[in-house]
């Protein structure tokens, strides 16, 4: 038995973690839903695909991994999904594993096209990336049923927290990328913001969008909205920052915070 859990705010890691569970034939469960229905996870093999945040794991995956009730998995890897660098995302998840007396055995980087809208890939580098998205998840999947083993550990993870720290605060002190709203004059009030939240922390008055403060700064919200009227900061997609996987529908987004 196998099991892949993700978390995605644009799609990336939903779509990686969709094809790794095809080719595993392993179920494909969201975090966010697990995290509400804690259960004990018997699987043999278990994988876990996640993006980068500030050159680090999102805290909502650092919960989960903290959290989650392994039972002694004989194969666990971790795929991270990444605009630019994956910083200390695998080092970190091997170190909360660690912990936790559970072997990380193997991690696995893929570069897919930035979901910020503070630092978006270029246009050229976004087709580029998806176009070998494919192979990647072939060479994951072919290491993966070979349970190849690689070491994740670093003797600079203290450098690394500093990084993620700087990073956090000048998103959220320069950008002000904790402050969100919905420009009144192009909101529908279609309420999508909302359903699409993977931390639930939007909900609708009067059909408008109220948010929050367990927000993880995914951007889904902003991203996957039709009329491009949430701000992030200052900041409203555009043609240059407009990005949600092609491969990924709203609907499958939804789909994470429920368990099937």
């Amino acid at each position: 038995m196998a099991v892949i859990f993700y978390f995605s705010g644009t799609g990336n890691s939903l779509n990686v973690a969709n094809k790794l569970g095809k080719e595993l034939a392993a179920r494909v469960e969201g975090i966010s839903a697990y995290l509400r229905s804690p259960y004990a996870i018997e699987d043999e093999v278990i994988g876990f695909v996640t993006p980068v945040y500030c050159y680090a794991l999102p805290p909502l995956v650092k919960d989960f991994l903290q959290k989650a009730q392994f039972k002694a998995p004989q194969y666990l890897f971790g795929v991270a999904t990444m605009g630019a660098m994956a910083g200390q995302t695998l080092n970190q998840a091997e170190h909360i594993l660690a912990q936790r007396d559970i072997k990380l055995h193997a991690g696995f980087k893929i570069a897919l096209p930035d979901s910020s809208i503070v630092f978006p890939s270029p246009a050229k580098r976004k087709e580029e990336m998806l176009q070998t998205e494919e192979d990647k998840v072939a060479q994951i999947t072919a290491a993966v049923k070979s349970r190849e083993e690689n070491n994740q550990r670093s003797s600079f993870l203290f450098v690394g927290d500093i990084v993620e720290s700087v990073s956090w605060w000048v998103m959220k002190n320069i950008y002000k990328t904790d402050h969100k709203h919905a420009a009144e004059d192009s909101c529908i009030g279609c309420g999508l913001c909302a359903k699409i939240c993977p931390m639930n922390c939007i909900e609708m008055k009067d059909e408008y969008p109220v948010f929050g403060e367990n927000c993880a700064n995914c951007f889904a919200c902003a991203q996957w909205c039709p009329q491009n009227a949430i701000y992030v900061g200052k900041l409203v997609p555009d043609q240059k920052t407009k990005y949600v996987h092609p491969g990924v529908t709203a609907g499958q987004m939804m789909k994470q915070k429920t368990k099937e």
